[in-house]
């Protein structure tokens, strides 16, 4: 299947963001907005947004050329009509989505793929009964896409293999990376993941542990700057000269302590364990960890090099 038309629903900033993405990746794009307000004000917005990072624009591609594939519609019809690839960024209200995918149903080309950019709702929750639910997936971003390439991916048990195929190499196409969500789960895993960590957060402020300041501290000026280069584990993985199995046996109590606390069971069987490893030595042989190791630390003193010459906005 070749895309060569998006349509979006929504000019908001994730409609606009998306916009961007497919527009940098040379397909033409045509917005839905509803709103007359911000139908007025999506192009200036665009541009706005697009300037600010052109830097991720292709060497041979301008800001102006990039715009110029982007249209505006008060129609849905005309929107998707002609779309491959069809992307559903309004609010996040079940029954706005349940409206939107049935007036989809009648008026989407009959192959488009249809996705939405929901962050809570599974496509079971709004495109269950419609003729056209093997070709709805969910993809949602990190906000904003156009800067954060990560992009889940989760189809419904009744969306079509075809469609997650196509969803995937479409994504990776332009420019994006996407993740694949196995099966349906409430706020999937990006927003699950930070949860856990924001719950924690906030627990340990609850209980006076720390103060606001230092939570943030905590990530900006620590993990943070490990995670811009690896994901946590990775970093794990070069956290113990024996890689991820032998930091777990010394460490995994840490984890597994926290895990009884929260009543969730044993997290680390030897099955979880066994999955990391090969993971981990799958990316990398152990002999080559001291060099990962020091590509990483290096990687970090060009960070912080980076932030301090960038300083910040908040000089309190």
């Amino acid at each position: 299947m070749t895309i060569r038309k998006t349509a979006i629903l929504g000019s908001g900033v994730i409609g606009s963001s998306w916009a961007i993405v497919y527009a940098r990746a040379g397909l033409d794009v045509a917005i839905y907005e509803r709103s007359d307000d911000f139908r007025a004000t999506a192009m200036e917005r665009l541009r706005t947004t697009t300037e600010d990072s052109a830097s991720l624009l292709a060497d041979s591609d301008t800001v102006d050329a990039v715009l110029a594939r982007i249209s505006l519609h008060d129609s849905l019809e005309a929107a998707v009509a002609g779309a491959e690839f069809v992307h559903e960024c309004i609010e996040e209200k079940l029954d706005s989505k349940k409206a939107i995918f049935a007036a989809l149903n009648d008026c989407a080309p009959e192959r488009a793929i249809l996705a939405t950019t929901t962050s809570s709702f599974p496509v079971s929750h709004f495109a269950q009964d419609l003729p056209c639910r093997d070709r709805c997936i969910v993809a949602h971003p990190a906000t904003p896409p156009h800067l954060l390439p990560v992009t889940e991916l989760c189809p419904a048990p009744f969306t079509a293999d075809w469609v997650m195929e196509e969803t995937t190499a479409f994504m990776r196409a332009c420019g994006q990376t996407p993740v694949h969500i196995r099966k349906e789960v409430e706020g999937f895993v990006l927003n699950r993941m930070q949860a856990a960590l924001v719950v924690e957060m906030l627990t340990l402020l609850r209980d006076g542990l720390i103060d606001p300041r230092d939570i943030d501290s905590i990530i900006s000026q620590g993990f943070g700057l490990r995670w811009a280069f690896l994901g946590p584990l990775e970093g794990v993985d070069l956290n113990a000269p024996g890689g991820i199995r032998q930091y777990l046996e010394r460490y995994g109590f840490l984890f597994t302590d926290r895990a009884r606390d929260y009543g969730l069971g044993d997290i680390l069987p030897p099955e979880t364990v066994d999955a990391l490893e090969a993971y981990t030595r799958g990316r990398i042989p152990l002999e080559a960890l001291p060099e990962k190791v020091a590509w990483r630390d290096q990687s970090i003193l060009a960070l912080r090099a980076l932030k301090a010459e960038r300083g910040s906005v908040d000089r309190a």
